[in-house]
């Protein structure tokens, strides 16, 4: 909070302020004496697969709660329950938001939302292990449990030092990024917000409009190439650094990334073509490419307040589902999980056609793991009965059309923000009962922690101590 506290000091913003340093505070004093504390039990106790789910899951929900306070202190939101639900949007990088007019935010406050969003876009765990090396193994084991992804990331033996390149390479492309942004005329400040919001793919904005507001050709081709690259796996810029450009070109999840986005970006051109939504093809595929971006990545920046045709809307409804690649701070499914899918349908198909065969499945031409295989399975089954049972809910207790509630859950799992019902600039919350908000929460909290670290939780089995839970 040290940043946003030397924002409001800059621009005069005394009661922001006060209310970054007081919010300093109570995270500060708890933190010191539960760390003095404890320090002894945890350095002598091994971490287990039941405390990182707890240790993952209680992190990322009291980061929301502590976050909150900074907006509820300064007066710029008077509800527990929008403040909560803002600052869970920012950490998850959903983008959504209950302002209905950000333009009137006061800077520090502007500056939290999009750097909460960078802080939480490579994991707050990630973070924890650049920062404090000391956690040695319990950091991999705890990690596991914030990203069980199908592929692991290990640069290093130690994660430790695979978690500060990670940061290391995020903070170098976010400051790359404020360079350019300010050679295309914008402002420090407005340069810094959306760098941070770039790069984590969160999508917030210092203004109403969006990007539109700088209506910059350079500035939308900027954040474009920074969005696809932040949808990237982050362990390929280490390959690129290393000279395997040849190993980074035959990564199946790289080429598969690229191959959706040029499929996307041409077939909406060809849609926004036949309904004449802009003047020229140029611009409609721009647009297009623009958009596919965004939406792929989860970042969420729209160019445009228009009504585009029903296929676009349905393309990137799937779009945001996929998601970006393995690794990287895009939500959805993840590249890899679609593509492993495909090879498991495919060597069915091919047992069925064939007695007696079957067909090892591989990613980037090394086997997969049958508990690998079995978590793919698992997690895609529970991403899509999580939207089917949130939209339910949400129906119940709010309101809404059916295809509103049903995008706007697929939007939040997804850490999209924006709805595509009316493909509007500004997806705002304020309208939403106090239990949707929180239906909300948990949906993007378990979206950004993949879900079954959330919801195993809820299982009985876990809470049995006397069973083991390896």
């Amino acid at each position: 909070m040290i940043l946003p506290l030397f924002i409001a000091l800059a621009y005069d913003e005394e009661s922001c302020a006060w209310a970054f340093l007081i919010s300093m505070l109570v995270c500060f004093i708890p933190g010191m004496i539960v760390k003095s504390s404890f320090k002894k039990r945890l350095e002598d106790e091994s971490v287990k697969k039941r405390d990182s789910y707890i240790f993952v899951s209680s992190a990322w929900i009291v980061a929301s709660l502590v976050g909150s306070i900074p907006y509820m202190l300064s007066g710029t939101i008077d509800s527990f329950f929008y403040a909560f639900f803002e600052t869970c949007s920012g950490f998850t990088t959903t983008g959504a938001s209950v302002f209905t007019d950000i333009e009137h935010l006061p800077h520090a406050i502007l500056i939290w939302r999009c750097f909460t969003q960078w802080l939480g876009g490579m994991g707050m765990v990630v973070l924890f292990a650049a920062l404090l090396p000391g956690l040695g193994a319990k950091g991999l084991s705890i990690s596991n449990a914030e990203t069980p992804g199908p592929t692991e990331t290990r640069l290093t033996a130690r994660y430790s030092d695979t978690a500060r390149k990670l940061y290391f390479t995020y903070i170098i492309l976010t400051f790359i990024l404020f360079v350019l942004l300010m050679l295309g005329k914008m402002s420090p400040f407005d340069a810094l917000a959306h760098s941070f919001a770039t790069m984590a793919t969160g999508g917030s904005s210092t203004h109403n409009a969006g990007l539109a507001f700088f209506d910059s050709n350079y500035i939308y081709f900027v954040i474009g190439i920074f969005t696809m690259l932040a949808g990237v796996n982050f362990a390929l810029f280490f390959d690129v650094i290393g000279g395997k450009i040849r190993k980074v070109i035959q990564d199946e999840e790289f080429r598969l990334y690229f191959i959706i986005i040029g499929f996307s970006a041409i077939t909406m051109t060809i849609s926004l073509r036949l309904s004449h939504t802009h003047n020229s093809i140029f611009e409609d595929f721009f647009r297009a490419l623009f958009q596919a971006v965004n939406t792929i990545s989860t970042t969420g920046f729209m160019t445009s307040d228009v009504n585009w045709p029903s296929y676009c809307v349905l393309l990137m409804t799937c779009l945001m589902m996929i998601g970006g690649c393995s690794s990287s701070t895009a939500g959805g499914i993840k590249l890899s999980r679609i593509l492993v899918a495909f090879k498991i349908v495919r060597a069915e198909l091919r047992s069925r056609s064939h007695e007696f065969v079957f067909d090892d499945i591989s990613f980037n031409r090394e086997r997969i793991k049958s508990s690998t295989l079995y978590h793919i399975y698992t997690y895609t089954t529970l991403f899509f009965m999580t939207i089917v049972v949130g939209t339910f809910l949400i129906g119940l207790f709010g309101g809404g059309s059916a295809q509103t509630n049903f995008l706007t859950v697929i939007s939040c799992i997804s850490s999209l923000g924006p709805g595509l019902d009316t493909l509007g600039l500004v997806c705002d919350y304020h309208f939403e009962s106090n239990i949707c908000l929180l239906i909300y929460n948990f949906i993007m909290i378990a979206g950004r922690l993949e879900i079954t670290t959330l919801l195993v939780l809820f299982s009985r089995h876990f809470w049995n101590m006397n069973r083991a839970f390896n």
